[in-house]
């Protein structure tokens, strides 16, 4: 049994192991999601009251319109009620169910949400559960609607993100608050699934009656691999408009494997996280024993000078002694309460430096940094002005999307890279602050990508006329290296806009104006490029 509040590193790998071996005990699909549903609900407990911590658990899986039972089209038919069916629509159909109700136990007892036709994006985007599932994994909505056989390489190649609402009460992601999720309690949603080779999406979600944290969360990243695994076997034909044939051995073999290498990147990732996690723990603990060490002299002196004036007081009984007694354990309390505020203060007074310098180098020396990279994105879609506008909940959504980023091309991402190098400067200069101020993790932090800065520094030196990313595209490495740093620079510039949405609403309205009209600079700077350029084509 497994506890979604405290979901640990030994039960991921448990019930990650255990999903994937139901590939070996079905015999379909139905079968093989059947039991997949069946394990969430009846293995998450609420060890506080006993009770199942899923209300629901459901397994969907795309198909194309053209391949469903006549139930299920005449089903569909109906939700389309009388438009036309292009030969390559998809539909997302329920293949399992399990969950409190008696008719959450049967597929066909399901009261509209047995199948629902994909036919474009419009028609997804009127099920903004559906719609969120696909954008927070980091699909694009087109890979479902119309798969491309010329992107299936890159895309079984992908570790998805997960589908996380925190808080399911008054999602406008959840629908029918007040008919499901207030009635049955219904605190947190989880969901997972990827784009299989076959051109299938798959996805599960399960409606919890418990808070799901979001440590718990991202540790389905990696159940989603077994997951995929178990899976892949049971689907075999191709759904793609252009090759509708059956997928091949070679194939099924060759997606296995990219499954299999990023179930173990994954592994590898959290275990090392959780190791930095013990480490610095530990670092926290021997620094609080050296401090209080440093002190015993003072604590020794006082709780003994104590314990003498007890002892007369024993002796002589005489009350005055007691009174005495209190004294140096009073003094105790007020050095540990003093040193306690002090460090505080000095830490908050650290903190507010912090941000000070922060806000510096966002808003003059980094700006063109952050504008690139923010241009450059293809998902998820963040502008300035967006950000600008957006409630501190929106700000939230956008930090977790940006979980699983997506760049437009390898030559917007090159100007990123290069922007990095330009900000070298700038890295070396938070890196000396982050040594003066003793911010370890910030240290670290400048250290990977002033040695990142390098690298390209030195490539470009040997290879003036070349990009760096089609070296690193040909490196596995270098190419994790490249995405990290990018990925967590858009992380970074996110949490630190919430910090300052939360704590100075005025130096966040400052700060993003003058993104905004950078950004409408660069954008006209841009256009008279692209105009010229047009212009000398033409002559």
């Amino acid at each position: 049994m497994y506890d979604l509040t405290k979901f640990t590193l030994q039960n991921m790998t448990r019930c990650g192991d255990d999903l994937q071996q139901f590939g070996s005990k079905a015999r379909n699909i139905e079968e093989l999601a059947n039991l997949m549903v069946r394990y969430f609900y009846d293995h998450f407990i609420d060890k506080k009251t006993g009770e199942k911590s899923c209300a629901l658990v459901r397994f969907f899986m795309t198909y194309p319109y053209t391949s469903l039972d006549e139930e299920l089209r005449q089903l569909a038919d109906k939700i389309l009620n009388g438009q036309p069916v292009p030969q390559e629509a998809k539909c997302l159909v329920l293949l399992a169910t399990a969950g409190l109700q008696p008719e959450w136990n049967s597929t066909r007892l399901s009261k509209g949400h047995r199948v629902l036709p994909l036919l474009n994006e419009d028609m997804l985007k009127q099920n903004p559960m559906v719609y969120q599932f696909i954008y927070q994994l980091g699909i694009d909505v087109s890979s479902v609607l119309n798969p491309d056989p010329t992107l299936a390489l890159e895309l079984e190649r992908k570790i998805f993100n997960v589908y996380y609402i925190s808080d399911a009460s008054g999602s406008p992601y959840i629908p029918a608050q007040n008919d499901f999720v207030i009635p049955f309690g219904i605190k947190s949603v989880l969901g997972f699934g990827s784009m299989l080779p076959t051109g299938n999406l798959f996805a599960l979600v399960i409606f919890s009656r418990v808070k799901i944290p979001r440590n718990t969360a991202d540790m389905f990243k990696n159940i989603e691999l077994n997951v995929r695994m178990a899976v892949m076997p049971f689907v075999s034909e191709k759904i793609f408009v252009i090759d509708k044939n059956e997928i091949t051995e070679a194939e099924r073999l060759r997606s296995l494997m990219a499954t299999q290498i990023n179930l173990l990147e994954m592994y590898k990732q959290t275990a090392i996280d959780q190791s930095r996690r013990l480490e610095s723990l530990s670092l926290n603990v021997v620094k609080f024993l050296g401090k209080l060490t440093r002190k015993a002299w003072l604590y020794i002196s006082l709780v003994s000078a104590s314990g003498i004036f007890l002892f007369v007081n024993q002796q002589t009984h005489i009350e005055f002694a007691l009174h005495l007694a209190a004294i140096p354990l009073e003094i105790l309390l007020g050095v540990l309460v003093i040193e306690k505020l002090l460090e505080r203060k000095n830490k908050a007074e650290r903190l507010k430096k912090l941000t000070h310098v922060k806000s510096y180098l966002f808003r003059s020396k980094m700006r063109n940094l952050f504008l690139t990279n923010l241009n450059a994105l293809r998902f998820p879609a963040i502008t300035v002005s967006k950000i600008k506008n957006a409630s501190l909940e929106e700000l939230k959504q956008m930090r977790n999307d940006a979980d699983h980023i997506e760049y437009a091309s390898p030559e917007a991402m090159e100007a990123v890279i290069m922007e990095y190098v330009s900000a070298y400067h700038v890295f070396h200069e938070f890196m000396e602050k982050a040594i003066t101020q003793d911010i370890d993790s910030n240290f670290e932090n400048m250290l990977y990508i002033l040695h990142f800065i390098e690298d390209v520094k030195l490539f470009k030196q040997t290879h003036p006329d070349k990009l760096f990313i089609y070296e690193a595209q040909n490196q596995r490495s270098l190419m994790k290296k490249v995405k990290k740093i990018m990925g967590d620079g858009i992380l970074k510039f996110l949490d630190y806009i919430i910090e300052l949405k939360e704590k100075n609403p005025d130096m966040f309205y400052d700060l993003l104006t003058d993104y905004e009209l950078s950004s409408l600079c660069h954008n006209i700077l841009n256009l008279k490029n692209i105009t010229t350029q047009t212009q000398e084509n033409t002559v």
